[in-house]
Parts: structure tokens; C-alpha cells; sequence
């Protein structure tokens, strides 16, 4: 069994990349005690550190113990979802992911509230759920795309943005794709609906996702369509 040294010294960090195969082999083996002495590691000062690795490792062996039990798990990812290490957030996506495939029903319920949370909180939702394998159920997928719609109209407009406000537009950016390609009928009929929405940051989300191959292996011809209703239309 892994212990904090061991994970410390093991990270890769600092340096572009965590060592995820060691994260995911920790956090689906972990016990309890050590859950809580890597969420210990969850600090402000933590960015590209091997005790952001940790925490990282926190964030997720706690979310997998826990699986069964989203009511709990859910309230502790509404707060790691908005901390300043781009990893930490990763590794909440990562603990959606791993909730979702246990009981997808129960979670889509939840992951409806925390989608209505900060724009932080609704980048962790649309990171977590745009995953292929997830995307078996058609009743929840079309969940799914509501959820997405109703995050992406908030970019109605054309402020400027924070970082925050980029976060969760970038990822907006590609989710779409993913979700649309799975549940095809449904989602075009979702996708198309942005265009009812105004403004140069929806313009983004559209434009970005129609780029995506996996949109244009799906129907070519669609995206075309959409891409000149773009020009018609923006």
C-alpha cells in the first residue's frame, strides 16, 4: 500500500504532467486513514507542487470510497470545484466520472444542482459528464443536454469574461461534441437551440464544437448547414 512519502516522491511534479496511472492505482485501493491525511494536502499553495498531487489523490480516493453515497460525496465536490489548482478541478471531473458509472440516475439528480452553482462548479458538471463511455443511457443523456443548454445560454451575451467564465466556456467548447455525437437525435435538436441565443461567446461554443472531427464524422452535411446558419444568423 502506498503511503504520503511514497506519493510525494512519485508525483512528476512539478512539471507538465501528474503521474495519473499512480493516482488512479492509489485513489480505487486507498484506505480511509490515508484518505484523510492526502485531503490534509488540500491548501491554497499547492499549484504544481507533489503536495497538489496528493491533494489530487485526496479528491478522488475519497470520491471513489464514498461512491455509493452521492448525497455526501456531491456537497465535498462543490467545494474542491472551486479551488485555484487546475488539478484539483481536474480530479473532481475525474470524481464525477467515477460516481456517474455507479448509480447515473442518482447522480444526474444531484449534478443538476451543482450545475446551477459557480461557473467553476459548472465546468466541473459539464468536464465530468462529457465522456463517451459514460453516455449509454438515452434517458440520461437527454438529461445531460438539457443540463448543457442550460449552462450554455448564460453565455448570451457579450461581456467580457474572467477566467472563471473561460474555464467553463472552453470546456463547453468541446463538451457539446462529445454529448451530440452519442445521442444524435436528441442533440442536434439541443444543439441547434443555441441558436435561439444571441452574442459573440455562444458564437465560440458553436463554432468550436462544430470544428470537432467527431461532429463532422458523425454528419458533415449538419455541420455544414449549421456552419452557414452561423454566418446567416451571428
Amino acid at each position: 500500500m502506498y503511503d504520503i512519502q511514497y506519493l510525494l516522491k512519485n508525483s512528476n511534479l512539478p512539471g507538465p504532467r501528474g503521474n495519473l496511472k499512480l493516482l488512479y492505482d492509489f485513489s480505487k485501493n486507498a484506505k480511509e486513514e490515508i484518505i484523510e491525511k492526502c485531503l490534509d494536502y488540500i491548501n491554497p499553495d499547492v499549484k504544481n507542487s507533489p503536495e497538489e498531487f496528493v491533494a489530487m489523490c485526496g479528491v478522488l480516493s475519497y470520491s471513489i470510497r464514498n461512491k455509493n453515497n452521492v448525497k455526501e460525496v456531491i456537497p465535498f465536490l462543490k467545494i474542491t470545484a472551486n479551488h485555484g489548482s487546475w488539478r484539483i478541478r481536474e480530479a473532481v471531473a475525474m470524481a464525477i466520472q467515477e460516481i456517474f458509472k455507479v448509480n447515473m440516475k442518482e447522480s444526474i439528480q444531484e449534478l443538476k444542482g451543482l450545475s446551477g452553482g459557480s461557473e467553476l462548479e459548472k465546468r466541473a458538471v459539464v468536464a465530468g459528464l462529457c465522456e463517451p463511455k459514460l453516455l449509454n443511457d438515452k434517458d440520461v443523456n437527454k438529461d445531460i443536454l438539457n443540463i448543457l443548454l442550460n449552462i450554455t445560454k448564460s453565455f448570451s451575451h457579450d461581456n467580457i469574461l474572467n477566467k472563471e467564465d473561460e474555464s467553463l466556456r472552453k470546456t463547453l467548447g468541446y463538451g457539446w461534441s462529445v454529448v451530440v455525437s452519442k445521442e444524435q437525435e436528441e442533440g442536434k435538436k439541443r444543439f441547434e437551440e443555441l441558436f435561439n441565443f444571441k452574442g459573440k461567446h455562444i458564437n465560440w461554443i458553436i463554432r468550436e464544437n462544430l470544428k470537432k472531427s467527431r461532429m463532422k464524422k458523425m454528419d458533415s452535411e449538419w455541420v455544414e448547414k449549421c456552419l452557414k446558419r452561423i454566418q446567416e444568423e451571428f
